[in-house]
């Protein structure tokens, strides 16, 4: 992959912290297997704000997700990672896949254009039709889902938070029996997911007293033997620490040419018959602008050294 960045400062992500030794890692981890040239949008190539300036946030606002994300009695706020590139560069991934098939077929190139707003509108799931068909605006509702229940981050008697998703018929029950309250699904207020979801205070609240009076060790072991989806809400000290995560290896360890020897997450997807492997780690500035315009462009010298001194690259 190549990375076309500014020649006067790189891309933004070379500026964020953390910091080690005066390279961002954040750069370090978004950069990495990357090849550096040093010369696109939110909002996309047409439209009236085409050529306005933008980043992962105006994406996520323009595109509805902050407007749902948080508790309802406060304002907006943004998810914990920028995931309005990550979703644009996966949608971009789709469509350069779909436009090599069809290559195939026809034998012609075609462009592919990604706004990240529109990936971010893309995922935001039953909104635009709830809008069309019932006038329904989302709005923000926490932790918990206006059609399921029980589901929530509960908190647990050592001080950590549990996630458990237990609302559908099959999973409510085992949920009950896993806390004693084999009474609970002959509740009338509880006998169904829709009667669970009108019931959402109720319901929620028992599981959460429940959760309080145990750690999360012993609530995710207890349901984890009663077949609940449930998970401890973990630290990245307890991510890299974790079993599974480590004999999957899921951590890989990156050579980067500035910082040497450095953790970060291994490739997504798996492959089985060609592994996938982080070849190199982030490029610094530049640092493959020649390669590449001499070895994909076939540019001279000459020509080469007219866009270094018009400041091009």
């Amino acid at each position: 992959m190549i990375k076309i960045e500014h020649p006067t400062g790189g891309d933004f992500l070379r500026t964020i912290p953390p910091f080690d030794d005066g390279v961002s890692l954040f750069w370090a981890v978004e950069g990495r297997g990357k090849r550096s040239v040093t010369l696109v949008s939110v909002y996309g190539q047409d439209g009236p704000y085409r050529d306005r300036p933008g980043l992962d946030r105006n994406a996520i606002a323009l595109g509805g997700l902050l407007h749902i994300t948080g508790h309802p009695d406060h304002p907006p706020v943004r998810p914990g990672v920028v995931i309005g590139d990550y979703l644009s560069a996966l949608f971009n991934t789709v469509g350069i896949l779909a436009a090599l098939v069809e290559r195939g077929r026809s034998g012609q190139g075609q462009g592919v254009e990604v706004a990240l707003y529109e990936s971010v509108l893309r995922v935001m799931e039953w909104t635009v039709a709830a809008y069309d068909r019932l006038g329904v605006v989302r709005e923000r509702t926490g932790n918990r889902l206006p059609n399921s229940a029980p589901l929530d981050n509960y908190e647990t008697a050592d001080g950590r938070f549990v996630c458990i998703v237990a609302a559908g018929d099959v999973l409510f029950p085992r949920l009950c029996e896993a806390m004693g309250r084999t009474d609970l699904p002959a509740d009338e207020r509880f006998a169904s997911l829709e009667r669970r979801a009108a019931n959402a205070d109720a319901i929620n609240g028992i599981v959460a007293t429940w959760c309080r009076d145990r750690t999360a060790e012993d609530i995710e072991a207890t349901l984890v033997e009663h077949d609940v989806p449930v998970s401890r809400i973990h630290p990245i000290d307890e991510i890299v620490a974790d079993p599974h995560v480590r004999a999957r290896g899921s951590i890989a360890t990156v050579d980067d040419p500035q910082l040497g020897a450095i953790r970060q997450q291994g490739p997504v997807p798996r492959l089985d018959r060609t592994p996938l492997h982080v070849r190199a780690g982030a490029p610094m500035l530049g640092q493959h602008t020649e390669e590449v315009l001499r070895g994909l462009l076939g540019m001279g010298a000459a020509d080469i050294e007219d866009l270094r001194s018009s400041r091009v690259i």
